[in-house]
C-alpha cells in the first residue's frame, strides 16, 4: 500500500465527505487524524449526525488508524496544536486535507458582515493557517501533500443551475480558496510539496440535506449525486495525496473527472 505509515490530517472528519476520506486513507494503511470542533459519544452519532467517536470506531479493523482531534478552525492556537501534537506523536506530516468548511445559503443582496467573515474565516482563513503550520513541517521534510476542497461554485454559474441559487458567498469562498491553492503551490515548489484543489460534486451528505432539503430530494429522485463512501469518494483525493511538486500540483480538478480528463 503506497500510503502505508503516511501520516494525514483531515479537517471536518466527523461525517460526509471528511469520513469518508479518513476511511479511505485508513484503508491504505495511513495514520489519519481527523479533526472536527468536538468528539462526540458514539451512542449519540446516528443517520444526520455523525462524530469523531463513531469515525474512530468505523476505522477499527482498517490497516491504518484513525484518530479524533477536537480543532476549531477559527482559532489559531488549535491549529498550531493540532500539527504540533501530530508531529510530536508521530515525528512527521505527509498529507493535509482541508475538508471543513460552511456551506451557506444567502441571497444575494442579504449577506449581513458578520456572516461574511464567518463564512471567509471558515472556508479561506483556516485552511490558509492550516497550510501555513502544515507547511513547516513539511519544508523541513522536503516532501508533503496539500489537498484543499474546492467547487465549482467557484467558476461562473449560471442563473437557476444547481452552482448558483444561494451560493454567492459560498463560491467567493472557494473561489479564494483556488487562487489560494495555486500561489502555493509555487511558493512551495522548491520544497518537493504539492498543493491542489478538488471539487468533490454532488455529494448526497447530512449537510447537504439539512442545508438545502429541497435541492437534496431532488438530487436523489433523479439520481443526481453520490453517497459519501470511501470507495467512491477516496480514489481520487488518495492519489493526490500521493503527489510530489514534480509528478502534479497547483491543479483544480474534479472527483467526477478523475481518471477521465486528469491526471
Amino acid at each position: 500500500m503506497a500510503l502505508d505509515g503516511k501520516v494525514v490530517i483531515i479537517t471536518g472528519a466527523s461525517q460526509g465527505i471528511g469520513r469518508a476520506y479518513a476511511l479511505a486513507f485508513a484503508a491504505e494503511g495511513a495514520i489519519v487524524v481527523g479533526t472536527a470542533r468536538s468528539i462526540g459519544r458514539l451512542e449519540d452519532a446516528g443517520p444526520g449526525h455523525g462524530n469523531l467517536a463513531e469515525l474512530v470506531h468505523a476505522a477499527q479493523g482498517l490497516p491504518g488508524r484513525v484518530y479524533a482531534k477536537v480543532c476549531d478552525l477559527e482559532r489559531e492556537d488549535h491549529i498550531a496544536n493540532l500539527v504540533d501534537e501530530t508531529v510530536g506523536t508521530f515525528g512527521r506530516l505527509d498529507v493535509l486535507v482541508n475538508n471543513a468548511g460552511m456551506y451557506p445559503h444567502y441571497e444575494s443582496l442579504d449577506v449581513s458582515t458578520d456572516d461574511w467573515d464567518f463564512n471567509m474565516r471558515v472556508n479561506v482563513r483556516g485552511p490558509y493557517l492550516t497550510m501555513r503550520h502544515a507547511a513547516q513541517q513539511m519544508i523541513r521534510q522536503r516532501s508533503g501533500s496539500i489537498i484543499n476542497l474546492t467547487s465549482a461554485s467557484a467558476n461562473v454559474t449560471p442563473k437557476g443551475s444547481a452552482g448558483h441559487e444561494g451560493l454567492g458567498l459560498y463560491g467567493v469562498t472557494k473561489a479564494a480558496l483556488n487562487r489560494l491553492s495555486t500561489f502555493m503551490a509555487e511558493e512551495l515548489k522548491e520544497y518537493g510539496i504539492a498543493v491542489n484543489a478538488i471539487s468533490p460534486g454532488g455529494v448526497l451528505t447530512d449537510t447537504w440535506a439539512q442545508v438545502d432539503p429541497e435541492a437534496f430530494a431532488a438530487a436523489k429522485e433523479n439520481g443526481f449525486g453520490k453517497p459519501p463512501t470511501p470507495e467512491v469518494m477516496g480514489p481520487a483525493v488518495l492519489y493526490l495525496a500521493q503527489q510530489t511538486a514534480e509528478t502534479m500540483t497547483g491543479q483544480i480538478v474534479h472527483t467526477d473527472t478523475f481518471r477521465k480528463s486528469w491526471p
